[in-house]
């Protein structure tokens, strides 16, 4: 006979601080975690060796924090189902316990395709909610407060095992064997790449080390493409991976705003500013989650299907051009080469390049999201399709913006810091020459090209294009967008909130995030 076992099943939320499933799991009853390496995940288009070396990296910690409370973390390499049926030879599942995922389309099916495996097999299947995002949401209108309940909810913490157990000599040693070849991997990604490090302990380190010093100056920075690099909190890949809470973050923030409170300087004031801004966006962050939540089909459609008739080729040299970082815009240059070194950038270069490559160039932003997402190491759904159709101008309720990278580039980056940094075949340019190098007298002794595009012109007939649309779109489509999925009022704890009293906003304010 069989033993029974309960399963804790780690999608995305590779830590144990905060975690509601190892809170709630049955500490009485021999418990396993697992992780599925799922062939059909890892071979869709928007996945990278970026993301897999940070799940990696993050499950190596992650195991070493589940055997202090008795468990073991496996190492399965075979799709969700699949797994479960494995284990299911082995041993009898009562239950499992995971979060509650809004990842891409194929993330969806499986989760559809887990939920019918348990039901066929009398398992009982309980996912938690790990951040704002509200599962089957009936009205926005409620979403605020829902947010807000969460983020003052307990910290959970994790509950030690109080059984012995052993697996199984066949199974564990299958598991092993699996670690041991994505830990190889890993430290062959690790090798070739500027990355960062997935990890419970480093994630904290980096939150400490923001909110003592570095935040001080995130609210100045942030669009600087260069000095957002240190001042920046670069905690999304661990919000993204679950190594780091949203609600831990929150409350942590929350905590060294009190702190800063209570030395009542300028300094600390701004200090604080700076902070507020900072939880302003992690409330962003579920809002735009939300979105894909409750409409996963924004992963292929456009929000506002009037853009449907435009952007219908696809320019593959143009395209290619941009990702190999020779477009012969520098600004667009260094921000592709910053993500292939580091597979990071600031929110801003991320908007600029989405813009330049969707509306300046009008691609689809069908044929560059996946090639994009595979540059981000914080890569999550939830956020990227909602901004990409919002940078391309395809939702229908947000200002069109159309950026420009070389004036971005001379108000970012005046000296031209962050270009020289990543771009040193222009380091004989001269600052006054250095967002438009082929103005300069000496540009042909330079290995670098000419503009693929005249921007001011084709930003002027995308402006005109895309206006035009969405002054046509009726208002019914409009008003069906906003219901669905434009934020309603958020105003902070404040005494003085001069936020808007408008039940509905548009968004029109939302140029950052992180």
């Amino acid at each position: 006979m069989k033993d029974t076992i309960n399963i804790i099943w780690f999608k995305k939320d590779l830590r144990i601080t905060d975690n509601q499933c190892l809170f709630e799991y049955e500490t009485s009853l021999p418990t396993i975690a697992v992780y599925f390496f799922e062939s059909d995940i890892i071979r869709q288009s928007d996945f990278s060796d970026f993301h897999l070396q940070f799940i990696v990296s993050s499950l190596i910690h992650l195991e070493s924090s589940l055997k202090k409370i008795g468990i073991q973390l496996l190492y399965i390499p075979l799709n969700a189902v699949d797994g479960l049926e494995y284990i299911g030879k082995y041993y009898s599942i009562k239950k499992i316990f995971a979060h509650e995922e809004t990842g891409n389309l194929k993330s969806f099916e499986r989760d559809k395709d887990v939920i019918h495996y348990t039901n066929k097999n009398n398992i009982k299947f309980i996912e938690y909610p790990t951040n704002g995002v509200v599962r089957r949401l009936k009205s926005r209108d409620s979403w605020n407060k829902i947010w807000k309940s969460r983020m003052s909810h307990q910290i959970y913490e994790a509950k030690k095992t109080t059984c012995d157990f052993e697996l199984i000599s066949e199974f564990s040693s299958n598991s092993k064997n699996c670690r041991k070849y994505y830990k190889h991997l890993f430290e062959t990604i690790a090798q070739q790449r500027n990355l960062q490090k997935g990890g419970e302990e480093l994630g904290k380190s980096i939150l400490k080390n923001f909110l003592s010093t570095r935040s001080s100056s995130y609210m100045y920075n942030i669009s600087k493409p260069f000095e957002s690099q240190s001042t920046c909190s670069r905690l999304s890949p661990y919000i993204t991976y679950g190594c780091l809470s949203v609600k831990y973050v929150f409350k942590e923030t929350q905590k060294r705003m009190f702190e800063l409170g209570q030395l009542r300087s300028t300094a600390a004031q701004n200090h604080i500013k700076s902070l507020e801004y900072f939880l302003s966006r992690l409330h962003w962050q579920s809002h735009f989650i939300q979105k894909l939540e409750d409409e996963p089909e924004m992963e292929i459609k456009n929000l506002n299907p009037d853009f449907n008739s435009i952007r219908n080729d696809t320019d593959t040299g143009l395209i290619d051009a941009v990702f190999s970082a020779r477009s012969g815009i520098p600004y667009i240059d260094a921000t592709v080469r910053e993500l292939q070194i580091t597979g990071w950038t600031n929110f801003r270069s991320r908007a600029t390049l989405v813009s330049f490559l969707c509306n300046t160039c009008m691609q689809p932003w069908q044929s560059v999201a996946s090639k994009i997402a595979q540059l981000f190491t914080d890569y999550e759904p939830g956020i990227h399709y909602p901004q990409i159709q919002m940078q391309a101008a395809t939702t229908g309720i947000n200002t069109i913006r159309i950026y420009n990278p070389v004036y971005n580039g001379k108000q970012k980056d005046i000296f031209g810091k962050f270009i020289y940094q990543y771009l040193p075949e222009l380091r004989t340019v001269p600052i006054d020459f250095i967002h438009e190098p082929h103005l300069w007298d000496l540009f042909e002794t330079l290995e670098y090209p000419h503009p693929i595009i005249d921007i001011k012109q084709a930003n002027k007939e995308a402006k005109d294009i895309l206006w035009k649309i969405k002054g046509n779109t009726s208002k019914e489509t409009k008003n069906k967008i906003i219901k669905k999925h434009a934020s309603r009022t958020f105003h902070s704890d404040r005494k003085n909130n001069t936020s808007s009293k408008k039940k509905h906003t548009s968004e029109n304010n939302q140029t950052t995030l992180f």
